[in-house]
């Protein structure tokens, strides 16, 4: 039997089968062909982070409602589960000097707080990220690029997309602002589709960060500046919910070019 794939061992937590993880397994595939074929390195990260690199990262500020912490006897441990995969990346490319652009892959099982049960809107999820390092301008047309290729390939799978400038939900008025400026300068875009009758949630997200990440971690350009950061993320639920909202629960019945799209082996004829 199938699992629905809203059922949950808890709020916001999924249930999958291996129906449904041959398709993840498929977009992963798809999206490191796509997104990362520059990558020197496909990654896969654990399910906790250092805590320090949370808070140098800056999340412990800026999203403490949403950071969850491991405990060991009711007393804090130097680890935090992993909000972001793209926070696994960072400190190995710490204190180097990049001669030329770098291009990261990781997947993780990342873990946030949140307070609502609405449909697509996890506690626990897995999210794929390629992540771009080097200058400015390099940063930014890479971003772009992924951009477009990403809503080109959502529209292959029936999902099309709503493209839309976005800021994170910083905490506190520090943060407002943050969030205020990130949105005026476009550095966030998210593509969003339904994963419910009116439900539209964020598959997407493709950032470019400046040298946030690049001064925190002392990664520097050959110029000797601050190195620009930019990443892709995809949340891989939530497009097997999107996937399943457009096409059905049963993927040998999907359009055929849906299929084609993910790569999946034929097993019927539609």
């Amino acid at each position: 039997m199938t699992p629905d794939p809203a059922a949950a061992s808890a709020p916001g937590v999924l249930v999958t089968g291996a129906a449904e993880e041959e398709v993840l397994a498929a977009v992963v595939v798809a999206l490191r062909r796509l997104c990362a074929g520059g990558a020197e390195l496909h990654l896969r990260a654990p399910p906790v982070l250092d805590a320090s690199v949370a808070d140098r990262a800056g999340y412990s500020t800026s999203f403490p409602h949403l950071l969850g912490a491991v405990s060991r006897g009711g007393a804090a441990t130097d680890l935090v589960l992993t909000p972001a995969a793209c926070y696994h990346v960072y400190p190995l490319f710490e204190g180097r000097v990049l001669a030329a652009p770098a291009e990261v892959s990781v997947l993780a099982d990342c873990h946030r707080q949140e307070a609502t049960t609405e449909r697509g809107r996890l506690r626990s999820f897995r999210m794929f990220e390629t992540v771009r390092l080097g200058g400015a301008e390099d940063c930014l047309a890479w971003r772009d690029d992924r951009l477009d290729r990403l809503g080109h390939w959502m529209e292959a799978l029936g999902l099309p997309a709503e493209r839309r400038p976005a800021n994170d939900p910083f905490w506190g008025r520090p943060g407002r602002l943050l969030a205020s400026a990130q949105r005026a300068d476009r550095l966030k875009w998210e593509l969003s589709a339904d994963v419910a009758d009116g439900v539209r949630q964020a598959v997407v997200s493709v950032n470019h960060h400046k040298e946030h990440f690049g001064a925190a971690f002392g990664i520097r350009t050959a110029d000797g500046e601050p190195a620009h950061t930019a990443c892709l993320g995809v949340g891989l639920e939530r497009l097997l919910l999107a996937l399943h909202h457009a096409h059905g629960p049963t993927q040998e019945r999907w359009p055929t070019h849906v299929r084609d799209a993910l790569g999946l082996t034929r097993s019927c004829t539609n």
